[in-house]
């Protein structure tokens, strides 16, 4: 989710967006079979990358101090420890690359043309490598994203991606998330975990256009099987379907939400001096159905546009 509360206006590039966290967990995997397709590093203009050191061992690949720079100004993603599995070694060094820089363009909104071949290659390779049985994971400890004013630290991110043909299963989780430099802060979660299922099909041009610029917008199919944001003892949980292209404004999604403790999250807001988000949350309280655990509602987002039991709720 882009973070528990509800955006006042359009998410700008700071902040975090529906599309391209969930992007990430859909196509951060750019792991192959060397047997498949063969990996290939980065373009200079995409993204430049550096480790200290890499080692290998049953099966997977570990890397220290990586630095991944983003071209045309696109961010820096540092992370103390990076490990791959899903792929022989001497193909994986370049595959936890290009998850690296897809887990810094899903961070912020990073695209460049540079970037589309080689994601979409990429991608290719994973989804032969999914048919094939290959299980994908991949885990970061010690990250932190940095774009212009934008300062986002990840304890640990984790995805992985098994096959479940002709889906992709997948299960994605960041904890000790923390953000400075965008509006409101305290809105943004400090941890999130995803289950979901999409097409294996759908991966290389949803990667291609995660980072990179993309003639059309693809058209990923998400089945999301839980999904639950948390930060303090507010608690976002749900489940449902979204159809994710890797940007907002053209992604649509539906389902069903439960917060737990929308008071804490709607006194944030005030806090925050976002009265819109706020007045969002209160109207969205009252058309709420109560729980025992808190409030739940059935929503749409589409156009842009927020609706809740029905109810449009005024964004802008």
């Amino acid at each position: 989710m882009k973070h528990f509360a509800i955006h006042p206006r359009r998410p700008s590039r700071h902040r975090y967006r529906l599309s391209a966290i969930a992007s990430l967990g859909l196509c951060a995997a750019g792991p192959l079979a060397p047997s498949i397709l063969h990996a290939a590093p980065a373009p200079a203009a995409c993204a430049r990358i550096a480790h200290s050191d890499q080692s290998s061992a049953q099966g997977q690949t570990v890397l220290e101090h990586i630095t991944v720079t983003a071209g045309s100004g696109g961010g820096v993603l540092k992370a103390t420890r990076q490990t791959f599995a899903g792929a022989a070694p001497d193909a994986s060094l370049d595959l936890a690359d290009a998850a690296s820089v897809l887990l810094l363009a899903a961070f912020t909104g990073y695209h460049n043309a540079a970037c589309s071949a080689w994601l979409e290659t990429e991608g290719k390779a994973a989804q032969a490598a999914l048919a094939s049985g290959h299980s994908l994971d991949m885990s970061w400890s010690g990250a932190s994203i940095q774009h212009k004013s934008l300062h986002i630290g990840i304890d640990t991110a984790h995805l992985a991606l098994k096959n479940g043909s002709p889906d992709a299963n997948a299960t994605l989780s960041f904890s000790g998330v923390t953000v400075s430099g965008v509006t409101a802060p305290t809105l943004m979660p400090s941890s999130a975990n995803a289950s979901f299922t999409l097409p294996q099909s759908e991966l290389a041009s949803l990667m291609a256009a995660t980072a990179g610029k993309a003639t059309s917008l693809p058209a990923v199919h998400v089945t999301i099987h839980s999904l639950t944001a948390r930060r303090d003892t507010i608690e976002l949980s749900g489940n449902g379907h979204a159809t994710l292209t890797g940007e907002t404004g053209s992604t649509s999604a539906g389902g069903h939400l439960e917060i737990h403790d929308i008071s804490a999250l709607i006194d944030h807001a005030r806090q925050e001096n976002q009265m819109k988000v706020a007045a969002a949350l209160i109207i969205a309280r009252m058309v709420s159905h109560s729980t025992s655990d808190g409030n739940a509602w059935d929503t749409t987002w589409a156009g842009g546009v927020l609706t809740v039991n029905g109810v449009p709720l005024p964004l802008k």
